[in-house]
C-alpha cells in the first residue's frame, strides 16, 4: 500500500511521531501529531494521557522521540487550527518533510571535524 503524504508549504509546525505499545506484541510505529507551537503540543500530550484510565491498557499510544519542525500547507494549518491543540495522522502517512533527527544530525561533508 502507498503511503499518503500531507501537503507540504510554508507554515512551520512541530511534528510529534507516536508509537503504539500492545501487551504481548510489542510497539510499532503509529503515526504522527501536528502542533502550531510547543505548548499546543504539551497541551494535547496531556489531554491525551488524561483520557487514559488509572491502569495500562492493554493497547495505547505514546510520544515518541522528538518533535521536529516541517512545513504544511494553508490548509492543513487550517485544519491544525480548528481542531485545537494539535491533529493527529494514523501510520497511512509518511513521516511529513525531513521526518525528524531525533537529536542527530546528520554529517555533511562540509563539516571540519579535525
Amino acid at each position: 500500500m502507498e503511503r499518503k503524504q500531507i501537503e507540504e508549504g510554508p507554515n512551520a509546525v512541530l511534528c510529534q511521531k507516536w508509537e503504539e505499545s500492545e501487551r504481548g506484541w510489542g510497539t510499532r510505529p503509529d503515526g504522527f501529531s501536528l502542533h502550531l507551537s510547543l505548548e499546543g503540543l504539551k497541551r494535547y500530550i496531556r489531554s491525551y494521557w488524561d483520557s487514559m484510565p488509572d491502569e495500562a491498557p492493554d493497547e495505547y499510544s505514546r510520544p515518541d522521540g522528538t518533535p521536529y519542525l516541517t512545513g504544511v500547507s494553508d490548509s492543513i494549518k487550517d485544519q491544525i487550527e480548528q481542531a485545537g491543540n494539535g491533529l493527529r495522522y494514523i501510520s497511512i502517512y509518511e513521516y511529513p518533510g525531513s521526518g525528524g533527527t531525533d537529536g542527530w544530525v546528520p554529517v555533511r561533508p562540509s563539516d571540519n571535524f579535525e
